[in-house]
């Protein structure tokens, strides 16, 4: 009698200890390691450096609004060059 109990202990074990390594191996491979996780920690920090120094929206209009005047002063200093080439055209002679 303790020799089919002994025998059945020893499947269960047997089973039990490979159920268990199938399932530290499943585990194992779907959690990252401490590599990658240092890897995704890193991009992490860089993307947050990055859209750290880019502008916000208040600084693009602003700038928006200062490349307005600039293309408005561009137009009278041009329509002045204008001016002074077609003075000079018409008093060539």
């Amino acid at each position: 009698m303790f020799e089919t109990l002994k025998f059945n202990f020893s499947e269960a074990n047997w089973i039990v200890t490979t159920i268990l390594g199938i399932y530290i191996w499943f585990i194992n491979k779907q959690s990252a390691s401490a590599k990658e996780m240092l890897d995704l920690r890193m991009r992490v920090v860089e993307l947050e450096n990055a859209v750290k120094d880019m502008p916000s929206k208040v600084d693009v209009e602003n700038l928006r609004g200062e490349l307005n005047s600039l293309n408005k002063q561009m137009d009278s200093v041009q329509h002045g060059v204008r001016r002074i080439e077609q003075w000079l055209i018409d008093n060539k002679k």
